[in-house]
């Protein structure tokens, strides 16, 4: 290996875990080693064959911000031994939207490149002051689906780069063969979110309405909860045809090229996958503490084959019943996932930078 890459992953979604995936994935290719600081284990990471190591994380772990949905109070000198234990002077570090305080002091202090990829967040509206502001040592910025804009502010670089999305690792299908149409997912994205719960609610209902309305022949439903969902899930009677419940779905199997229609949140992963795949689907905006899930959507404009509801179960089966009819079709633009990580992955591995160098 030539050189190291190290990144800090916040757990409670698939977003951050995901998108690190798709770049240290183009890093292995270039021949770089990589480095997962979690705030929790991941099987995803695990499963890509990415080494991991769990970081104790309460909300004063970011830098310049809280960390919403972490657990309680935890002794900040246990993190800092660990990242010094692993972290070295040698090694780039790269950050996902998340600065992590005990990753990003540590690599200042060594003087290790670090670098930031940056998505739309409500709390965060002028990356480059904030951080000038609150993290000045990272040099660039990637912002994410904004391909050919370069700019210095306020003393820090900005890059422009077309979206980040992670590449299955097969194409197998989570259907049985020979299982026919239509074959329909209910996704919760990481499952981790308050709103996870009722959202699949309104999603089993809506299959339900929809058999009932507008189509009578069975419906092979998937229902992925995501890994970090803990709350329950009730599979309403009158469902025609058979329904699965799985908490995870592995990196081999491509889930929307196998899908006949998906109803789904929309974080940013989800979406660019949506995108790529020319999917029909049902999509139902989150509710996020930072994100805004709306913004993604706009955003992805005519790449996507979808309907944005509200999650109430009558419009989410009309909306089903919609757009099974128009069916699948091809994405309107090249697939992303060739875009963006090799983009941050070249980038990276560039000749070494002058640690700290500010551009002005």
């Amino acid at each position: 290996m030539t050189g190291r890459v190290v990144s800090f992953a916040w757990g409670r979604g698939l977003g951050h875990v995901s998108r690190l995936i798709a770049i240290h994935t183009e890093l292995r290719a270039l021949g770089w080693d990589s480095l997962f600081l979690t705030e929790r284990e991941q099987r995803l990471t695990t499963d890509h064959g990415f080494a991991q190591v769990v970081v104790p994380t309460d909300a004063d772990s970011p830098v310049g911000e809280l960390l919403p949905g972490t657990g309680p109070a935890v002794d900040h000198r246990l993190a800092q031994a660990l990242v010094a234990q692993v972290l070295t002077a040698e090694d780039v570090v790269l950050h996902d939207d998340t600065v992590q305080r005990e990753l990003y002091q540590r690599a200042a202090r060594l003087g290790c490149p670090q670098f930031l990829v940056h998505r739309f967040r409500r709390n965060r509206l002028d990356p480059a002051a904030w951080v000038a502001r609150h993290a000045p040592a990272i040099e660039r910025v990637y912002l994410l689906g904004e391909p050919g804009r370069e700019e210095i502010a306020h003393g820090v670089r900005l890059s422009g780069i077309p979206h980040v999305v992670r590449r299955p690792l097969d194409t197998r299908s989570p259907w049985r063969t020979g299982t026919g149409e239509p074959r329909i997912a209910v996704v919760a994205g990481s499952g981790g979110h308050r709103d996870a719960a009722g959202f699949l609610d309104a999603g089993l209902r809506a299959v339900r309405l929809y058999g009932r309305r507008h189509d009578p022949r069975p419906v092979d439903l998937l229902v992925l909860t995501g890994p970090n969902f803990r709350g329950a899930v009730t599979v309403p009677p009158g469902l025609a045809g058979p329904v699965r419940v799985l908490p995870y779905l592995g990196p081999g199997y491509d889930l929307y090229r196998h899908a006949t229609a998906a109803i789904t949140h929309a974080g940013y992963s989800t979406v660019q996958e949506l995108a790529r795949s020319g999917v029909p689907a049902v999509v139902v905006p989150g509710v996020r503490d930072l994100d805004d899930q709306r913004v993604h959507l706009r955003a992805a404009g005519g790449r996507l084959n979808a309907m944005v509801v509200a999650a109430e179960p009558g419009v989410m089966a009309q909306a089903l019943f919609l757009v099974l009819r128009a069916g699948r079709r091809a994405p309107a633009t090249d697939p992303p996932e060739s875009g963006g990580a090799v983009w941050i992955a070249r980038d990276l591995t560039a000749p070494p930078r002058r640690a700290g160098a500010r551009l002005g």
